[in-house]
């Protein structure tokens, strides 16, 4: 990867969010992410271990709440676990993204047609997914002002919006982030991009994929949450 592709692949970090039709054309024809990539998992890092003390904290308190009696040792492993786990994951969990995002639009094409490199569609999943990274930069912030007693309640999704942490709704509810959705839009665009096809059947495809996947947690979750849960 040339010097001068990772240069131009600075640029488009705010052209995606501001005019991304025009945005992922130029991605589409010069797909260098890397240096994105390596910024926002840098970035995600750095938030993960500012926000681990109070991961290790929460996880404490919780285990302190459980009626079922833990040794004092135990509980301090499993939260200094809980806390060196969200450090991998802030680093981790982009990556994941990323390559489910590529594989899906490489699936895409092969039902819309366009021959793009597997490149091209990883490039489309790096820059469409700053909104959601916008959104975990605000969750952070919020996190770490809000008191130790108070993060079940710290949301950027429309779970916020109810009074019980229960019910099949809720946890459908807590897949629905508008920093989500606009990602999904970026994604169906730059795939469309990619693939030279219309971004109508692109964002479709991505958010049924989605709504798939939302229901199917919320199901989920539902069965396996503890009868009278409650926020």
């Amino acid at each position: 990867m040339s010097e001068n592709s990772e240069k131009s692949a600075g640029w488009p970090i705010f052209k995606v969010l501001a005019s991304p039709g025009k945005a992922f054309e130029e991605i589409a024809a010069n797909p260098a992410f890397l240096k994105t990539a390596l910024v926002i998992c840098g970035l995600s890092l750095l938030l993960g271990i500012a926000v681990s003390p109070k991961i290790q904290e929460f996880t404490l308190l919780m285990i302190n709440k459980n009626p079922t009696s833990i040794p004092p040792e135990q509980a301090a492993i499993a939260a200094k676990a809980a806390m060196a786990a969200s450090i991998v994951f802030a680093a981790v969990i982009p990556w994941l993204v990323w390559l489910m995002v590529a594989v899906l639009f490489k699936v895409y094409a092969m039902f819309a047609g366009g021959n793009a490199t597997f490149k091209t569609y990883f490039s489309v999943a790096v820059y469409g997914y700053l909104p959601q990274f916008i959104g975990g930069l605000i969750g952070t912030v919020l996190l770490l002002a809000a008191p130790v007693e108070n993060f079940q309640n710290v949301s950027l999704s429309l779970a916020a919006l109810l009074p019980a942490q229960s019910g099949f709704l809720y946890f459908f509810l807590s897949q629905c982030s508008p920093f989500t959705w606009w990602s999904l839009v970026l994604y169906g665009i730059g795939g469309a991009a990619a693939t030279k096809t219309r971004p109508s059947g692109a964002i479709t495809y991505i958010v049924v994929l989605w709504l798939l996947y939302a229901l199917a947690a919320a199901a989920l979750a539902s069965i396996k949450a503890p009868a009278g849960m409650v926020g």
